[in-house]
């Protein structure tokens, strides 16, 4: 009775694995298998797949036909090809490209403008597989748009003044230029050479800007805007005295003088300018004999330079009248009056006449119409110099020049 109770058909008294967990392990290994062999199928599936595609033969890639048919003013672009025609791009000497869409066709045609003169045309196709053919011609018009612009050339002479050239390679209309803001001025082109306008203008004092417009026949405008400094020469000035017994030198620049170079007869004089660069220098040159050749080379600190020479032949009568030590002239600051020259003139023969010239302006003297021995009066200064040259001529025929400044 016992036995029969302690039966139990699950119990495993060796304690290995049962029947069920020997079959459940053998169906995995079976699953295993064949999801290997699927995923090994697969694989060569795709392998095979890849060799096929691989031996099918590509399109090859052909170029499309481009010609370009010339016309008056125009020109027409023709394209042919095996394949659709994905779109046609030109420009005009590698500048900007213009780009035109096919219509799903393997031709097309597109008329353009040309451009006057001498111009390279550059044409690209793409067809639908991303091909691209390129053409390139060079045509010459003479009917076409005018698309270049004049050119302007500026040029500072060798006598400092200003060239200015405008070019164009079809036909200019005219020329305008300005100082700053002043009033413009036009200059049109000639019908002999309507290429080119050339001309010469003064450059103005200092700093200052011109403005330059060139325009052609077709209204293109080119514009150049500039600066220039004008350099300007010194002024020189030579005064022979009456008695031709001595000359008197005025250089002038507005930025200073920094060298005076003089010669008399061939002989080199120097002329000391105190170590300075004055805008003014006066000075007298005393003439010895009958003839003497004077020459006076005045050097700014720009280093223009302005030569002034001057020829001095004494006559019978100026020489014979040489001795004019009897006239005695004075002219000086009144010690009265700073704000007046006192001027005086003796003569022991008698004063027959009295030229007096101030700044380049002459005053009058009047005697009152007799030949008195001395005469003497006062002249107003003005601020600045004031270049005094008196001269004195006696009954006798005598005569004498005397030059002083004054600087009030």
């Amino acid at each position: 009775m016992n036995q029969i109770l302690d039966y139990n058909p699950n119990k495993n008294p060796g304690g290995g694995s049962s029947g069920s967990d020997k079959v459940v392990r053998v169906f995995a290994i079976i699953l295993a298998i064949f999801a290997i062999c699927l995923l090994g199928g697969g694989a060569y599936g795709l392998y095979k797949n890849s060799q096929a595609e691989a031996s099918i033969p590509t399109e090859s890639a052909t170029d499309a036909q481009i010609t370009v048919e010339q016309k008056e003013s125009t020109a027409v672009i023709k394209v042919t090809h095996d394949k659709v025609i994905e779109k046609l791009i030109y420009s005009w000497d590698a500048e900007k490209e213009t780009t035109i869409k096919g219509s799903g066709e393997s031709t097309m045609e597109e008329e353009i403008a040309l451009f006057a003169g001498e111009h390279t045309l550059n044409v690209k196709v793409v067809d639908v597989t991303g091909h691209e053919t390129s053409f390139e011609q060079s045509i010459t018009s003479e009917n076409g748009e005018d698309k270049i612009y004049p050119v302007i050339e500026l040029n500072v002479t060798d006598d400092k003044k200003l060239e200015i050239t405008a070019t164009d390679e079809t036909a200019l209309d005219f020329v305008t230029y300005r100082w700053n803001d002043e009033e413009e001025q036009r200059v049109d082109a000639t019908e002999e050479d309507n290429k080119t306008i050339k001309f010469e203008i003064d450059i103005l004092k200092g700093n200052n800007d011109i403005t330059i417009v060139a325009v052609d026949k077709n209204s293109n405008t080119t514009t150049e805007i500039q600066s220039f400094s004008g350099l300007t020469e010194p002024d020189v000035t030579i005064t022979i005295s009456a008695d031709k017994t001595s000359a008197n030198v005025k250089c002038y620049h507005e930025n200073g003088i920094k060298e005076i170079k003089l010669k008399v007869n061939d002989q080199d004089i120097p002329v000391d300018l105190g170590g300075e660069t004055p805008t003014d220098a006066n000075f007298d040159v005393p003439l010895e004999g009958t003839s003497n050749n004077i020459v006076v080379t005045a050097i700014s600190i720009d280093n223009t330079s302005t030569e002034v020479s001057e020829q001095v032949q004494a006559d019978e009568q100026d020489t014979e009248n040489q001795d004019n030590s009897n006239i005695e002239i004075t002219i000086e600051k009144s010690e009265s009056n700073p704000d007046k020259a006192f001027i005086k003139g003796v003569c022991s023969d008698g004063i027959k006449e009295v030229k007096l010239n101030v700044n380049d302006v002459d005053i009058p003297v009047d005697l009152g119409g007799e030949t008195p021995p001395e005469m003497s009066f006062e002249y107003d200064l003005v601020d600045g110099n004031n270049r005094f040259t008196l001269t004195i001529i006696s009954v006798n025929g005598e005569e004498k020049q005397e030059v002083k400044e004054i600087t009030k």
